[in-house]
């Protein structure tokens, strides 16, 4: 079983590069220094929608995150059920923790990014996320409540969805059981 990713060296790397303060990161995200400070040195698990804005104030989307030294180079891109990379965001406590695990190693000039969500019963985003792109998902296991431009559907196991990203969205698992969503985004912005 693949370990969850640390993304906190590589958000406190390309914030250095890039010459940034915590505080201006701050100021861009609306996230305390202390905050973001812990992610970087993997002392708090982010929300879908902070590690996004965290992500933007970088100049990074989600998939230059998740991408790992062991992605492939050559002409087909494996990764094994046992080793996906995960990225745990929330807390279950809280009540909204979503793993993503990714099904396709991220490099620049990829189209797409696709990913499992896995979605703890009351979990999901907890805020409205917008960006370029488009977004396709199909219910493997369970049923969540999709919000789209404050348009609510349930949908479950063996329903499908599409929406354009740049209309405000997010999700939650309403049911009782752990829910199961193969993500697409194009182009890999989250």
């Amino acid at each position: 079983m693949a370990e969850p990713l640390r993304i906190g060296a590589k958000l406190k790397h390309t914030r250095l590069m890039l010459g940034m303060s915590l505080a201006e990161v701050g100021k861009q995200t609306e996230l305390t220094e202390g905050y973001i400070s812990k992610l970087e040195n993997n002392r708090a698990q982010a929300s879908m929608s902070a590690l996004h804005r965290v992500a933007a104030a970088l100049g990074m989307n989600m998939s230059e995150l998740f991408a790992t030294d062991d992605d492939a180079t050559g002409p087909v891109s494996i990764v094994r059920k046992d080793s996906r990379p995960k990225l745990v965001t929330g807390h279950l406590r809280a009540g909204n923790q979503v793993t993503l695990e990714k099904l396709v190693p991220g490099s620049s000039g990829q189209l797409l990014q696709i990913n499992i969500h896995v979605i703890a019963p009351g979990g999901g985003s907890l805020e409205p996320i917008s960006h370029d792109g488009q977004e396709f998902g199909f219910v493997l296991t369970g049923s969540i409540e999709l919000i789209v431009d404050q348009h609510v559907v349930e949908v479950s196991e063996g329903d499908s969805f599409y929406f354009d990203s740049y209309l405000p969205h997010g999700y939650r698992n309403v049911g009782q059981t752990e829910a199961r969503v193969l993500w697409v985004n194009t182009p890999p912005t989250f």
